[in-house]
């Protein structure tokens, strides 16, 4: 730490020359940083000694910090930078930041905010994967999205380990932060220690990991059997870094629990964490012994999944099941509003965008324009979760032009990424209410009030499986920051298709209940194209869509053979407008489903399925040399805007008999 500053000299480049009894330290800081910095520093924040040797070791420490649920970590994770950048002269550009989902690199920025204002939108914050495309792409003219994943990050590892031009981008970085080290395994593993391995040795590494909360070894669909293929190098980060290959790492540990004031979720942060952690407990029966322990702590036991009801619940309630069947089973036969919190089902658009846009031809959108159109579509027609000012704002900040209009061109191009941009991303799947989600997907959120429902009957093949789904429990209940409520559930297995959809026989074995609504089972050609609809039965759909924007609708699919037994999604019932065309990918799937019950040559997929359940609507957007718009009808081939119902349903389907 520097002395007592004798001298500051401030230039109009904005940069801070500080003199100390010992040497001289160079600050660059923007006016709104400095703002900020002054309004409130780090050290105003209401830290304990743990937290504060994290916050102010020097910037070339490398660290592991343990941090359990509720202690903290993430505060602590952003503070650190900001000491870093207003105390220790780091450049922002120069500092990263890597996380493991999308969600938690928005909360990072928008706390990092508070410290350091604008400087905050100089760090490199992004997901393992996001930053390991920036490597990818920057340094490879061959770099390709549709390699797959397996080659894309074999690339990098490649790039980072011998590529001059890596190595000297990697030369400016003074400081990174890893947060949730402890689900990084196998190639993201790797990837990630071949970036410290390359950093310059002044370079400071913070790692942020709860050993107890590793639970991304198995798949969220099914308990047990998720363990990585043969011959595959499993081993965590942490395990990695620990042997010493990418210089000596000091170990400090969080320990206060702040998240909760329960008696019984405190027992459950902290004494039960030590008990999933204590090798000496990893043993058959840890996992029946821990869920007995969550059911002694929580507030209130007993619940049967089969006998709640949504309405039950309020907005700010998180009702956990382990499987997605079991979260698509629940989902189904809900009519109320809620979202879902499940892996397949990512962030969408909001149907505002699709609402406003669909027929907007100009390259630009001028403030008021945007107002006006909001006024005679969006306002009492739609309910938003904002109004149209912070809409106008979002749009500027992914799309703003120096005059202060939006460019649709650049707008189109970022909304219509596979990950789209996390101000106008809806974090969850559906519409207001509370969220049903698995506990894999729901990792790193948490709630007042927590539902979690424990499965019955789970058999594990090896003693490592079920101290994995130990910690999968563990992860559920200390999601909870006011109160736990456990309930049963019979964690039902249901078996997965090729692509990755779930499907399950009914007991009685006349129908199987099948997944519908995966990425890429509806898209812009099944909402508008010239091929599958007229151009007058797109508008009377995608007007039908606006109505039902914002609730819980019932559909009817209808197997069309004239659109090669592709299903017409129709709302209501026989009556409804066509508001869509399903895709192929669930016609093929469904012969996979019947070559699985072995029935592929003697029956063949349903005409028609009921109840079909659709969570409001999403916009779907196409780029400008998207070459899917050549098949669209106009308007919409030119805006590149439309409406789609946000289908997440488990309908059964009859498969007949050949004739």
């Amino acid at each position: 730490m520097l002395g007592r500053i004798a001298r500051i000299v401030c230039t109009a480049m904005g940069w801070v020359e500080i003199y100390g009894q010992t040497k001289v330290k160079r600050v660059r800081i923007g006016l709104a940083g400095a703002m900020n910095a002054a309004a409130m520093p780090v050290r105003a924040g209401n830290w304990d000694d743990d937290q504060l040797r994290v916050i102010e070791a020097g910037a070339d420490a490398r660290l592991i910090v343990e941090a359990g649920p509720g202690t903290g970590k993430t505060a602590v994770a952003c503070a650190r930078l900001a000491w870093l950048i207003n105390e220790e002269g780091i450049e922002p550009s120069n500092a990263w930041m890597i996380s493991f989902t999308r969600t938690a690199v928005a909360e990072i920025r928008a706390r990092l905010h508070t410290y350091v204002g604008e400087a905050s939108f100089a760090i490199r914050i992004a997901t393992v994967d996001s930053h390991a495309w920036s490597i990818h792409s920057g340094h490879d003219p061959d770099a390709r999205l549709s390699g797959s994943y397996e080659e894309n990050i074999a690339r990098v590892i490649e790039l980072l380990q011998a590529d001059q031009d890596v190595a000297d981008e990697l030369e400016q970085v003074e400081h990174v932060v890893i947060d949730e080290a402890q689900d990084l395994v196998g190639q993201r593993a790797e990837l990630v220690e071949a970036l410290v391995s390359r950093l310059p040795q002044e370079c400071g590494v913070t790692v942020f990991a709860d050993e107890a909360q590793a639970i991304y070894g198995f798949s969220d669909d099914r308990i047990g059997g998720g363990r990585p293929a043969a011959g595959e190098r499993c081993e965590p980060l942490l395990g990695r870094l620990r042997q010493g290959q990418s210089g000596h790492f000091s170990t400090l540990a969080l320990k206060q629990i702040y998240r909760t004031s329960s008696p019984g979720l405190r027992e459950i942060f902290s004494g039960l964490r030590s008990n999933v952690l204590d090798s000496q407990n990893h043993k058959d029966g840890i996992h029946a012994t821990t869920a007995q322990r969550i059911r002694e702590l929580a507030d209130e036991q007993g619940l049967k999944w089969t006998q709640m009801k949504v309405a039950d619940f309020t907005s700010e309630d998180l009702l956990l099941f382990r499987t997605r069947g079991e979260v698509l089973m629940a989902s189904q036969f809900c009519s109320l509003p809620h979202r879902l919190r499940l892996s397949g089902y990512g962030m969408t658009l909001p149907a505002w965008l699709a609402i406003c846009f669909r027929d907007f031809l100009a390259p630009f959108l001028a403030e008021r324009e945007f107002l006006d159109l909001w006024t005679d579509r969006i306002e009492n027609r739609v309910v938003a979760q904002y109004g149209p000012l912070e809409a106008w704002g979002r749009l500027l900040r992914i799309a703003g032009r120096r005059d202060g209009a939006v460019d649709m061109r650049k707008l189109r191009q970022r909304l219509s990424q596979s990950r789209p941009p996390i101000e106008l991303a809806l974090p969850e799947f559906g519409l207001q209410g509370p969220i049903v989600g698995t506990i894999h997907a729901s990792k790193g959120r948490e709630a007042s009030k927590v539902i979690l429902l424990l499965p019955n009957g789970a058999e594990f093949e090896t003693t490592e499986d079920e101290i994995e789904e130990t910690r999968v429990l563990f992860v559920g209940a200390t999601r909870a920051r006011t109160s736990l409520l456990v309930g049963e559930s019979s964690a039902f297995r249901a078996s997965t298709a090729p692509s990755g959809r779930i499907f399950r026989t009914t007991r009685n074995g006349k129908s199987t209940m099948i997944e519908l609504g995966r990425s890429g089972d509806i898209t812009a050609r099944g909402l508008a194209g010239r091929s599958e609809h007229a151009q007058a039965d797109v508008r009377t759909a995608q007007d039908y869509l606006a109505r039902v924007a914002d609730v819980v609708t019932t559909y009817r699919l209808e197997a069309d053979p004239d659109l090669d037994w592709r299903y017409r999604i129709r709302a209501g019932d026989c009556d409804g407008p066509c508001v869509g065309v399903m895709s192929r990918n669930l016609t093929y799937d469904l012969w996979d489903i019947l070559a699985n019950r072995n029935q592929r040559s003697s029956h063949r997929p349903p005409g028609y399925v009921n109840h079909v359940r659709g969570l409001g609507c999403a916009t779907i957007v196409l780029g400008s040399d998207d070459p899917e718009l050549g098949t669209l009808n106009e308007p919409w081939a030119s805006s590149g805007f439309l409406l789609a119902p946000r289908i997440a349903a488990f309908p059964p389907f009859f498969f007949s008999g050949r004739k």
